[in-house]
């Protein structure tokens, strides 16, 4: 199960203020929301004040890629698949993928590629996240 969680923790700003700050990240093969909270508690153990503020089931089907570089930041493509049933009718299965990538032409030429291995694959949008970082338990 792919997870979508939001922390919230104090930081110092330019002036020496404290500053709430609250973060997004994408926590995949976790098995419960409770597990999900621990997780995201222990690897954002040195923040100061730190609170999991929400944790949602994300309706991403995949996380595509790793990341290659610090600069990368993750991306989201909501795809649609045509194909014919067994009883000969079309049917549009629609899902959302995401990925790391530099910026919004490698993003594109990213799931370019991507969408080449399904049969009647196509784009429908594609968009840059807020996400920070992307934890996978396996």
């Amino acid at each position: 199960m792919i997870y979508e969680t939001t922390i919230s923790y104090i930081a110092i700003d330019r002036n020496g203020n404290d500053k709430t700050v609250k973060e997004r990240y994408i926590v995949d093969n976790a098995q419960t929301f409770g597990e999900c909270e621990d997780i995201m508690l222990e690897l954002c153990q040195d923040f100061t004040d730190l609170d999991v503020v929400a944790i949602k089931r994300s309706k991403l089907q995949e996380f595509a890629n790793q990341r290659t570089s610090q600069q990368d930041r993750i991306f989201v493509a909501d795809l649609e698949d045509t194909f014919v049933d067994d009883d000969g009718n079309e049917k549009e299965m629609k899902y959302s993928i995401a990925f790391y990538a530099l910026d919004i032409s490698a993003a594109y030429s990213f799931i370019t590629e991507y969408i080449k291995q399904g049969y009647n694959m196509s784009l429908v949008a594609l968009r840059k996240t807020k996400f920070v970082s992307y934890y996978n338990l396996k």
